[in-house]
């Protein structure tokens, strides 16, 4: 069986490479299509008009092509602004290594100690559910939150540059977020893990077990099956459902205690001692 495996595993890269042709096949194609599309409506020549950002700041001047007064906003105040969105990336990485690390001294925990092949399940499933949940809290609480205000930092003009460079941040922080573990466990930890634990053992650091390519396979196929199909089910149920009943039920709540805390209208006790009169 371990031959067997050993023999589809060398298929990977050739089913890797596979995919990468395939996924730019496909978006030449989809161009092409677009192309021949637009040149049949007669849309081929025509460009989609820049409109500057309601939220856009910058210092008036006469524009270079029209002479007519415009906002402008110097590149360089935007590149330094910049750097500062790949400090706050750089910052994501380190801590998301952190969360790893924490994650690798939970599983070699469970390796360490003797449970029975049932605990062992539970507790590794247990760690990769957990893993999951924070994954989907930290992605869609913290960093599109994040990626939001960096964006609006940035001070883009146009609203097409505004949404262009949003979606780069969330892809960004999205994909360090979610794929980090898997990378590193992948091609880092499951491939070298012999040559790991023998720097380890020089470094004075010895495990109670050594590195089994058997225990860690698996734990790359939880982490992802708990991260693919629990947590994100769970989680896109949460947001679809209760989120937006708790929202509402929010918002009438604050909506009463508005109109509860505002003073009645002048002449308003007169009326209602009229109307109880007659």
């Amino acid at each position: 069986e371990g031959a067997r495996w050993w023999g589809a595993e060398r298929l990977l890269p050739l089913y890797a490479v596979f995919l990468v042709f395939w996924a730019v096949g496909l978006c030449k194609a989809w161009q092409r299509h677009e192309t021949t599309l637009a040149l049949q409506w007669g849309v081929a020549h025509r460009k989609q008009a820049e409109v500057v950002r309601p939220g856009f700041r910058g210092w008036p001047r006469a524009s270079p092509v029209t002479g007519e007064t415009e906002l402008y906003y110097p590149q360089h105040r935007r590149l330094a602004k910049y750097l500062v969105t790949g400090l706050v990336i750089a910052a994501q990485v380190v801590m998301m290594v952190c969360m790893i690390a924490m994650l690798y001294a939970a599983f070699f925990c469970i390796q360490s100690t003797d449970f029975s092949v049932a605990e062992s399940l539970l507790l590794n499933l247990g760690c990769s559910t957990v893993w999951g949940i924070s994954l989907e809290l930290l992605n869609w609480v913290v960093w599109s939150r994040v990626a939001a205000s960096l964006n609006r930092f940035e001070n883009h003009r146009t609203a097409a540059a505004h949404e262009t460079h949003l979606i780069a941040k969330i892809f960004v922080f999205f994909f360090i977020d979610c794929f980090l573990w898997f990378f590193l466990l992948a091609f880092f930890q499951i491939p070298f893990g012999s040559q790991i634990d023998g720097l380890l053992h020089k470094a004075g650091v010895v495990l109670d077990r050594p590195f089994e390519r058997s225990d860690w396979v698996p734990r790359l196929g939880m982490t992802i099956g708990a991260v693919l199909s629990l947590t994100q089910w769970s989680m896109l149920l949460f947001a679809d459902a209760y989120v937006p009943y708790w929202w509402s039920a929010r918002a009438k709540r604050r909506e009463a205690e508005r109109a509860s805390s505002k003073p009645p209208p002048p002449g308003a006790d007169h009326a209602a001692q009229e109307l109880g009169r007659a």
